[in-house]
């Protein structure tokens, strides 16, 4: 398989896309639970297709770009995992054939050759949840796009490359916002590797405004201002870290692809015989590591399809090995013996196929027990961290995201933000409420106009809900 892919033919974008194909097939058609997240998303999406707004009628601090997407994708497509599933395989597909072609325009390896677009396809199944279309992804198409126009600097206009590549990492920061890092990695790649004057690193910067500035005058002019500021950025200090996944659970889904870039990197910079610019673009890659592990760590949540942001790294160090090895042999059977790895962990991973005593790592990412509440009607709020519950639901009133609402929650005490309650829960009355955390009694005891309209209904599972009065 290496020596086919060896050969730098556009045809072979044809194989990676029935590769693909191969390789999700068992997931596509598998009976696996939907992620909490991917609820957060249908639901989010079902709102603002409904002809809401982000931030003003929809609380959540989610990247506006993202948002974007699942609205358009629910108003034209609808929500569900296949549909996502289907997004996310085209966006990974394109991902992979842009990595293969910067690649060779820089002549970041000896030949040109298709393996790192094989590389990355690969990569991109490692977890399982790489497959949807997760913020993260979407954020790095466009920081694929900004890593092109730092490696083309030397071949095209340097001001027209710099602006770009501030421009590429904003949209990538307006669609997964810890991706705002990768700016000042990018201007530091700049003024070591490509550009001393400063003017023109400013141009970066300037890129990079130009994206945002456009949005929040966007903003300003909806009256979204104020709440994208409360929810997205004054709330920040006070969000409660989100542990869909332990670092336990993380370390084990990243054990082997760990090991493999260790491999990749000790073979490439091990090996002396890279010309200037291949050593830069190395070293670039390196920081690549390092800015992808900082926008992970100050994340206000943690689960496992952010470590999708190292998949160009690893793609390029294990490419590199991959073409260093002399024996021919030797680098078929070090290809095999990553992608079996892989395989066997995603695939394990996701079915729950494990030895005893490992549970899987999604445990506490997925939807599973979710109690069936369509009697009690189909609008909904929750109190709580899991989006599980709306799972065949809808929103109502627009507390989505309960971390950055219940700092607005805890100021039941003013009236202002009382009337502010009140008025949404009567313009969008929830049929039921989910209390998983007794917030919603504490809420529902100070606004007792509200409260008179609900009846408290303990559940078996001692889940706690207020149903609407008929």
């Amino acid at each position: 398989m290496l020596a086919f892919f060896k050969i730098n033919d556009p045809l072979r974008l044809i194989i990676l896309l029935f590769l693909m194909i191969i390789i999700r097939l068992p997931i596509w058609i598998g009976d696996i639970p939907l992620l909490s997240d991917e609820i957060h998303w249908f639901t989010l999406g079902d709102k603002l297709a409904e002809g809401n707004s982000m931030y003003v009628d929809v609380w959540d601090n989610i990247a506006p770009l993202s948002a974007g997407v699942y609205w358009v994708i629910a108003s034209w497509f609808g929500t569900s995992q296949a549909v996502f599933f289907g997004f996310a395989a085209f966006l990974t597909l394109i991902q992979s054939y842009l990595f293969n072609l910067m690649m060779n325009r820089s002549e970041a390896y000896k030949q040109k050759t298709f393996i790192p677009g094989l590389m990355y396809l690969l990569f991109s199944n490692i977890s399982y949840d790489f497959m949807t279309l997760s913020p993260t992804l979407i954020s790095l198409t466009f920081l694929l796009f900004g890593l092109r126009n730092l490696l083309r600097m030397e071949r095209t206009d340097v001001e027209q490359s710099i602006l770009n590549t501030g421009i590429f990492f904003g949209l990538a920061s307006l669609a997964y916002m810890p991706s705002f890092s990768f700016l000042l990695m990018g201007i530091f790649a700049l003024a070591t590797f490509r550009v001393s004057s400063f003017n023109r690193l400013f141009l970066a910067f300037v890129g990079f405004t130009i994206v945002w500035g456009g949005y929040l005058v966007y903003l300003y002019y909806i009256d979204g201002l104020e709440e994208f500021a409360n929810l997205c950025i004054l709330a920040i200090p006070n969000l409660e870290h989100n542990f869909q996944l332990t670092w336990e659970q993380m370390l084990m889904l990243s054990v082997i692809p760990a090991f493999i870039l260790l491999m990749g990197m000790f073979k490439t910079f091990s090996y002396n015989a890279f010309i200037n610019s291949q050593q830069n673009i190395q070293q670039l890659m390196l920081i690549w590591v390092i800015t992808a592990t900082l926008s992970i760590v100050f994340s206000s949540f943690t689960i496992s399809y952010q470590l999708i942001l190292y998949v160009p790294a690893l793609s390029f160090f294990s490419a590199h090995q991959l073409l260093i090895i002399r024996k021919r042999l030797m680098a078929e059977i070090t290809l095999w013996s990553y992608s079996l790895l892989f395989l066997a962990l995603m695939i394990g991973t996701a079915f729950d196929v494990l030895p005893k005593k490992i549970e899987s790592p999604y445990q506490n990412a997925w939807a599973i027990e979710v109690p069936d509440l369509n009697e009690y009607g189909d609008k909904m709020l929750v109190f709580g961290l899991d989006y599980k519950y709306y799972k065949d639901h809808n929103l109502a009133t627009p507390y989505l995201n309960y971390n950055v609402s219940r700092q607005f929650f805890k100021k039941i005490d003013n009236y202002d933000e009382i009337r502010t309650i009140y008025n949404a829960f009567e313009k969008d009355m929830p049929d039921v409420i989910v209390d998983t955390n007794g917030d919603g009694q504490k809420l529902l005891d100070y606004i007792t106009i509200i409260q008179k309209q609900y009846e408290k209904v303990v559940l078996d599972n001692g889940l706690v809900i207020f149903s609407k009065r008929k």
